[in-house]
C-alpha cells in the first residue's frame, strides 16, 4: 500500500486514460455492445463486462505507472488469458482455426470465464510486482572500473 502513495497524480491521470481507451476499443472490437464494424457470435452477458473492466484497470495501471523494472511476461499472459475470458470464442479466428468450433463451442465456453479469472489473476500479480519491487538505487548497480 505504501507503494501506491508513491504514485503521482500524472500517472493516475495517464492510467485512467489508458484504461478508457482499452476499455472502449476492447470492447469494440470484441462487440460487447453493437456497432458497425463487428458481431458477436456468442451471447454477451454481464461477466464479459467483468472482465474487461477489471483487464482494462490492470492494462492502464500496467503502462501507466512508471518504473525501472516490470514483469512483461506475466502481463503479456494475463492480457491474453484475460482476452480469451471476455472475447467471442467463435470469432476469434485463430482460436477457430486451430480448435475448430465444435472443441470450442463443447469445452472452450463453458470455462472462458475462468480463463479470464486466470488471466487478471496474472495480470494482477504482475503488477503487484511491477509496484512493489524495489526501485533501482544507485548503490545497487555495480560497475567495474
Amino acid at each position: 500500500m505504501h507503494r501506491l502513495k508513491e504514485i503521482n497524480l500524472k500517472e493516475w491521470f495517464i492510467s485512467l486514460v489508458i484504461a478508457t481507451m482499452v476499455f472502449v476499443m476492447m470492447g469494440t472490437l470484441t462487440a460487447l455492445w453493437n456497432n458497425p464494424y463487428f458481431i458477436r457470435m456468442s451471447p454477451v452477458t454481464d461477466w464479459d463486462f467483468v472482465i474487461l473492466s477489471l483487464e482494462s484497470m490492470l492494462i492502464g495501471l500496467f503502462f501507466g505507472i512508471r518504473r525501472p523494472r516490470c514483469a512483461t511476461k506475466k502481463a503479456g499472459f494475463g492480457g491474453i488469458f484475460g482476452f480469451l475470458g471476455f472475447g467471442c470464442s467463435l470469432c476469434n479466428k485463430l482460436l477457430l482455426l486451430v480448435f475448430g468450433s465444435g472443441f470450442l463451442l463443447t469445452y472452450f465456453e463453458p470455462i472462458r470465464y475462468y480463463v479470464g479469472a486466470v488471466g487478471i489473476l496474472i495480470f494482477s500479480f504482475a503488477l503487484y510486482q511491477k509496484i512493489t519491487l524495489p526501485l533501482f538505487q544507485q548503490t545497487d548497480i555495480k560497475t567495474e572500473v
